[in-house]
């Protein structure tokens, strides 16, 4: 008998509705209907985001991320939902076009931006979660399915 993992790796999603509270901020990020991409570090690639700081709001928080991760700059933020992973963090979904990228300086732990046609096979978190959110809140970059 196979057993398998809880679909996301147990996350809960809540779209069209903020937290009371959370702990971080992700950003899809999107040019012209392509999902926008970075290359962390020690990982590999995911959409921007990242903790918020205190006194931040979300839009304060998912401006900051893309700024930092990708040197990008949106023209509009949407608010998705949320998802909790099941150790309780807690992630609020948002979506946005970009409209400008100025070079990455090497502060941060972003080595490489980059638009993509679908998600990427090579993702920091193989758990489904991006591709899932994709669907659902309508937006494009999920790759077909392999029948």
């Amino acid at each position: 008998m196979t057993v398998l993992p809880p679909p996301f790796n147990g996350a809960a999603v809540h779209l069209g509705e903020l937290p009371a509270t959370h702990d971080s901020v992700v950003v899809l990020l999107f040019s012209h209907g392509r999902p926008v991409m970075v290359r962390h570090r020690d990982r590999a690639w995911e959409f921007p985001g990242g903790h918020t700081e205190p006194g931040e709001d979300v839009e304060t928080t998912a401006r900051r991320e893309v700024r930092e991760e990708a040197g990008a700059e949106l023209a509009d933020l949407t608010i998705a939902g949320y998802y909790r992973l099941a150790n309780g963090h807690t992630t609020v979904v948002t979506h946005a076009r970009l409209v400008g990228l100025v070079p990455l300086t090497g502060e941060f732990e972003t080595l490489e931006v980059r638009v993509f046609d679908v998600l990427p096979p090579d993702l920091s978190f193989d758990d489904g979660l991006y591709a899932h959110l994709l669907t659902v809140i309508g937006l494009p970059g999920v790759p077909p399915t392999v029948p």
